[in-house]
């Protein structure tokens, strides 16, 4: 596939928001398994869990584990549209602040993508995060590592990217929830319950995942695809935009509730 270095939308280029901000990331991590790598991050995210979890975020003193890199995941999108798979790079950046703000997560400040079609790259990581705004199909190579990386413990938050505020479609949302039905067919995604840590673990949603723009998911707004014989999370979709959210194209309560969850999809796939 060529690569695409257009700016994203005009609004964007009015931002300053160009593609540099994902390009060249320095992955930090060794390439550990995600076991492994939990092995640090763990403790955190148990401190993060606890009733005192934002007055410890606060401390002078965080408590600094191996080196978080939100990274950014490179698929294949639909051949003759114009949609890509790296929409508003400053959702990204925005993120990866609020996280080093808001917790006592050790959050790289780098840029990170990782290629599906590259498994080396992908098993560096133990979290992806991908958005587009249209269907789209994996093909073989990718769909196979996609499968590869969630059960070998990988995670993947995939957020649906609607194109121009305010439009009512969840395109990308639907397509995901098909293509891993496809890789899982005895184990489709489905809703995750209202009462899942995920909207509690860090920041309490008690219905469920904040929604920007876009069509909503039954009622906690979020499907999961749930590990057999563990019921953890091994990815987690999103239709109502939260990326845009970080993007800051919403009032600022709406941001703010954007972000918050995104730290809890975050702290939840370190923690498990």
């Amino acid at each position: 596939m060529k690569e695409n270095y257009v700016i994203h939308r005009r609004h964007d280029a009015r931002e300053g928001r160009a593609l540099e901000e994902l390009a060249g990331g320095v992955e930090r991590i060794e390439a550990l398994s995600r076991r492994r790598f939990l092995k640090g991050a763990a403790a955190v995210a148990v401190m993060l869990a606890l009733p005192w979890r934002r007055a410890l975020a606060q401390t002078e003193e965080a408590v600094k584990t191996g080196v978080f890199v939100f990274s950014r995941l490179k698929f294949m999108v639909m051949p003759g549209t114009h949609d890509i798979w790296n929409a508003h790079p400053i959702g990204d950046v925005v993120l990866r602040r609020k996280l080093g703000e808001m917790t006592n997560l050790n959050v790289s400040e780098e840029a990170k993508v990782v290629e599906l079609s590259n498994m080396e790259d992908m098993y560096k990581v133990p979290y992806v995060f991908a958005t587009s705004e249209n269907h789209f199909v994996f093909p073989p190579n990718e769909a196979r590592n996609l499968r590869e990386y969630l059960e070998r413990g990988g995670f993947v938050h995939a957020d649906d990217c609607v194109e121009g505020i305010g439009q009512p479609h969840d395109f990308f949302f639907q397509s995901y929830l098909s293509e891993i039905e496809k890789l899982f067919p005895d184990n489709p995604m489905r809703e995750i319950p209202l009462d899942h840590e995920l909207f509690h673990i860090y920041y309490d949603f008690p219905n469920g995942s904040p929604h920007m723009q876009g069509k909503r998911y039954m009622r906690s707004n979020a499907a999961g695809l749930f590990e057999p014989g563990t019921d953890r999370l091994m990815t987690v979709a999103t239709p109502g935009d939260l990326h845009c959210g970080w993007c800051g194209f919403f009032p600022p309560d709406m941001t703010m509730d954007s972000i918050k969850m995104g730290i809890n999809i975050v702290i939840y796939a370190l923690s498990h």
